[in-house]
């Protein structure tokens, strides 16, 4: 004998079957961002001219900026290098002056040292351990959000600018209408 199964019991399982269902016949297909494509321009053509030009000129700024982000980067990059470099000479000078530094084996010796004492003191700080590398790309990556600051997507945006304007370059309202 069938035991009572109550309504809501059965409501959720043909919701669960429908949904299942849905899943098969579209075979996973679906895909939640391609239902806010942009919607057509319901403006004329002139306000549509309008924002081409308006698109093109931001993205000129932006592709401006952004050079000058990188370009400062660079110098940037390369003067903490530098001083990384010059802290270790300093350290290398300061040894040789104090009398502790003899010949190329003291250099390596106490450079030897210094890595271990950087290496340790990462370790005391960030709880792991990484070798050199992805300590000098920690530096990196600290200096570039320190230099790009609210910029840092500023990439992603000059793509997105320049797909809307090939948009609106394939669109009717920008086209002549001798061309359509």
């Amino acid at each position: 004998m069938i035991n009572k199964i109550s309504l809501k019991t059965i409501v959720i399982i043909v919701l669960v079957i429908a949904i299942i269902a849905l899943f098969i016949f579209s075979l996973g297909q679906y895909n939640p961002t391609e239902i806010s494509k942009p919607k057509e321009f319901k403006e004329d053509r002139e306000e549509a001219k309008r924002k081409h030009g308006w698109y093109k000129v931001v993205v000129k700024n932006q592709k401006k900026l952004k050079a000058q982000l990188d370009k400062r980067f660079k110098v940037i990059y390369f003067g903490v290098r530098l001083g990384l470099i010059l802290l270790w000479a300093g350290i290398m000078l300061g040894l040789y002056s104090l009398g502790l530094l003899v010949g190329i084996i003291g250099i390596i010796t106490y450079t030897t040292g210094l890595a271990a004492f950087v290496g340790a003191t990462y370790f005391l700080t960030s709880g792991t351990y990484y070798d050199l590398e992805d300590f000098t790309e920690e530096i990196k990556v600290k200096t570039e959000n320190w230099v790009y600051g609210k910029y840092l997507d500023l990439e992603k945006k000059i793509e997105r600018k320049q797909k809307e304007i090939s948009q609106l370059e394939e669109s009717p309202m920008i086209q002549p209408k001798d061309k359509l």
